[in-house]
């Protein structure tokens, strides 16, 4: 038995067709010209694409064209780099000294050059030929030039107002030329120069129509003429070119001009070209036009051949329809090799599913993985797993077993939630070709049981969370000058790269947002509002749109910077309201994504010669960083570590990190128990009573055992221990109660309680209250400023090292109060203790 022939058969009977060594047989070839004749699409780019001439030249205004206007206000010529100059305006910019936006502004370019390669009518009123020498035609030039040695002194405006026009050349013989003729062969004098070249031993006869037929005209920046390549190649350019059209791909002129200078003479059908008729080595977008267009015709001449796309070993996955990551039919050359999977119905299960459920090239890439997964465990069980209708309930538990120690594409270990989620993406897959009735043949033993499942792993309590230290981030700040170095991003250049990869980095670890979010940035993001700068950024995670979160002087430089080296970028279609461009040139992703960031962090970060963790060897030097820890989502998890450190309180946090739930806040930052220990031992030693005198704890089991974390210090009251800080009497009033403990990490807090009590009593004055509510507001400011005083005193009589160390222990112990909303009673006040709680 064997699986649902509904599932499409690998490797169909291929059409015969007669190859012959370097391309087709004539039968063959001209079946292929006829196919394509028939798909070409006869009214295509009208008023840009002559089909007569072979001629293509670019619309500025048309947007699928890579072509536009000089961004010289006076100058009308044309382009090919979005906001850049002609070839003539960037000459004269580089010659004078004035800034691009100036020169932008203020040049005016010579009124007389040639533009576009339109050549003017001659001087001579009437005259209709193309003017050569002196503002003159050809046959002008050469009379005023006689003129001349007779009469060296003669001006040329008299002499031009007594000649009489002559009557109009014929054109060069070459289609779509538009200079005219000039030789004795029909030609104009470029194609009359190509000609004897071509013809060096002396011969002059007339060109043959052969030599005509394959003749570009000349070309300027915004044209392209596939006239060059042989006629075979020729339809097939064209119709690659519609097919990029047809995705909404831009058609570049300069590019597509120099793949087919290449291809001509190379070969000549492109469909069936081979690796070393394929030029390689050229700018990238060239080769990149030639590789996409010798794939989009190989797989069309499979269908020509009759073979099915979902029927190769190698499946092209914009072929199958396969999603973007941003919606839309993928448009890049994605392939897939199934060469790895032994089983052919394990094979034909998951093509079935890409070619039917049209999932993103990352789901199409995570189908392969895990059914090839799936036929290693099957390679090693009886029979190979070969025939699906022989498979076994112990198949499916080897199948799992395989899931339960699968590593990482690097071999290193991998999570168990990423392990199980693998498993289930294999399961989606079978259950989906099951219900689709593709698979009746196959065993039912072969199928999922309650069992098959991957238990969570227990979670090391010495885990210190994915935050970076402040100290790897200062080293990485050292090496921001290597920044986008080897990174190519679409056309912009090494420093334009490295400008952007600096400021996306910066904004990283100054602002916290997510990668995503950083990428989504407008080009107007910053605002400036009494006298603070705001940046504007979406939350589509939490769909809060348009929050502002102030940012420091030197993030806005950082933006500021980059919008000034933005302004030369050739911008792809539809970026040009984002921070941040995109790789790509296709007017549907219109900005940065985040899977564009990562390799710009990952590698500048692995090509730091020197990066050193906080921990220190037996030799007493400091270990090497974990590199694989640097990635663009740690800066937000440093961000808000940075923050807890320095005991902001953890609903202020919360609003830094733009989060529904404290909860949420609270995951991002943890103090392992190891360093909580730490942090102890350090504090316990330097608590003190009331009065200021010394009062250690026994033990850090009697810190935390034998007293209960209140606001403004521990308190060792063992009812109030018991009931966890909600059952004092004297609410509010520590600095008066012999049970009060306080230690230097809670100076902090005692200063901010110390200014709203001196609040509260101005408030008081001003009710008139009675005169004992001020005086105990009076007594409690000046029992807890002794107590900000001593812990003042004992910080000044420590050691730089000592004073260091209790910092440290400081901040950590304030960090682990903020995570267990301690903070949150002194951050709402007196008021906020109505539910029971206590100081």
């Amino acid at each position: 038995m064997t699986v649902s022939s509904n599932v499409v058969p690998l490797h169909p009977p291929r059409r015969g067709a007669d190859r012959v060594a370097g391309g087709l047989a004539s039968k063959v070839l001209d079946q292929w010209t006829a196919w394509l004749r028939e798909r070409i699409e006869p009214g295509w780019r009208q008023g840009e694409w002559g089909d007569q001439a072979r001629l293509f030249s670019g619309d500025v205004d048309h947007a699928g064209t890579a072509v536009y206007r000089c961004d010289v206000a006076a100058c009308e010529a044309l382009t090919r780099v979005r906001r850049g100059l002609c070839a003539t305006c960037e000459k004269a910019h580089r010659t004078g000294g004035l800034g691009l936006k100036e020169f932008k502004a203020t040049h005016v370019p010579d009124r007389n050059r040639v533009i576009d390669g339109e050549r003017a009518e001659c001087q001579v009123q009437g005259c209709p030929r193309d003017s050569v020498l002196w503002g003159l035609c050809n046959a002008h030039g050469s009379l005023r030039q006689k003129d001349l040695q007779r009469d060296p002194g003669g001006e040329l405006k008299a002499w031009v107002e007594r000649q009489t026009p002559y009557p109009p050349s014929p054109a060069c013989l070459v289609a779509g030329c538009r200079y005219d003729a000039r030789a004795t062969w029909g030609l104009c004098g470029i194609h009359g120069s190509r000609w004897k070249k071509a013809t060096a031993q002396g011969r002059r006869q007339a060109p043959s129509a052969a030599w005509l037929e394959r003749q570009a005209p000349f070309l300027n920046v915004h044209q392209f003429s596939l006239a060059p390549l042989h006629p075979v190649a020729r339809l097939e350019m064209l119709y690659a070119l519609q097919q990029r059209d047809t995705r909404g791909q831009k058609i570049d002129p300069a590019a597509v001009r120099q793949a087919v200078t290449h291809l001509a003479g190379k070969t000549d059908s492109i469909a069936t070209a081979t690796g070393e008729q394929l030029p390689v080595g050229l700018q990238a977008n060239v080769d990149a036009l030639i590789r996409e267009t010798h794939r989009i015709l190989r797989l069309a001449f499979d269908r020509f051949e009759g073979v099915d796309p979902r029927a190769r070993d190698v499946l092209d996955l914009a072929e199958l329809g396969v999603k973007s990551l941003r919606g839309g039919t993928t448009q890049r050359s994605l392939s897939l090799d199934l060469t790895g999977i032994r089983q052919l119905w394990l094979r034909q299960i998951l093509v079935t599913w890409i070619a039917e459920t049209k999932p993103t090239t990352t789901e199409a890439r995570r189908g392969l993985r895990v059914c090839e997964a799936v036929g290693r465990a099957l390679d090693l069980r009886p029979e190979g797993g070969m025939d699906p209708s022989a498979l076994a309930f112990a198949d499916m538990n080897a199948v799992v077993d395989t899931f339960r120690v699968l590593p990482k594409l690097d071999g290193k270990a991998m999570s168990s939630k990423q392990r199980g989620a693998l498993l289930s993406f294999f399961f989606k897959i079978l259950d989906y070709n099951r219900a689709a009735g593709h698979l009746d043949g196959m065993s039912a033993g072969f199928t999922r049981h309650s069992s098959h499942v991957i238990k969570a792993e227990e979670v090391d309590e010495d885990d210190f969370g994915k935050a970076l230290p402040e100290s790897v981030i200062d080293q990485l700040d050292d090496h921001r000058d290597a920044l986008g170095e080897g990174v190519s991003h679409g056309k912009m250049t090494p420093e334009q790269v490295h400008a952007m990869a600096r400021t996306v980095y910066e904004l990283l670890r100054d602002t916290g947002r997510r990668p995503y979010e950083i990428a989504e940035l407008r080009t107007k993001c910053l605002e400036h509002v009494d006298g603070e700068w705001l940046l504007i950024w979406d939350n589509r995670k939490g769909r809060r749109l348009n929050r502002r979160l102030e940012i420091e002087l030197q993030t806005v430089e950082s933006i500021r910077a980059w919008l000034d080296v933005r302004e030369g970028i050739d911008l792809p279609t539809g970026s040009e309201d984002f921070l941040f461009p995109p790789a790509g040139e296709n007017g549907k992703i219109r900005h940065l994504l985040p899977e564009q960031i990562a390799p710009i962090i990952r590698q500048w970060a692995d090509n730091i010669p020197v990066l050193l963790s906080e921990e220190f060897g037996r030799d007493g030097n400091r270990v090497p960083f974990d590199r694989s820890l640097i990635y663009p989502y740690a800066f937000r998890h440093s961000f808000c570590q940075r923050y807890a450190d320095a005991g902001v309180r953890i609903e202020v946090l919360q609003d830094l990190m733009d989060h529904k739930s404290a909860q949420t806040t609270q995951r991002y930052y943890r103090i392992s128990h190891k360093r909580k220990r730490e942090a102890v031992n350090v504090m316990r030693l330097r608590t003190v009573d009331r009065k200021g005198r010394s009062a250690p704890m026994a033990s850090a089991t009697a810190y935390e055992s034998r007293a209960v974390a209140v606001p403004f210090g521990n308190c060792t009251e063992p009812s109030n221990v018991k009931a966890g800080g909600k059952s004092c009497p004297i609410r509010f009033q520590c600095a008066a109660c012999p049970f009060y403990r306080p230690d230097p990490s809670y100076l902090p807090a005692i200063e901010d309680h110390i200014r709203r009590l001196k609040a509260d009593k101005e408030m008081a004055v001003m009710m008139e209250v009675d005169e004992f509510v001020v005086k105990n507001l009076d007594h409690q400011i000046a029992a807890f400023k002794g107590t900000a005083a001593t812990m003042g005193k004992l910080l000044e009589a420590m050691g730089p090292d000592e004073r260091t160390e209790v910092e440290e222990a400081s901040a950590v112990l304030r960090k682990v109060r903020a995570a267990q909303g301690h903070s949150r009673a002194v951050s709402l006040g007196m008021p906020g203790m109505r539910d029971g709680s206590t100081a």
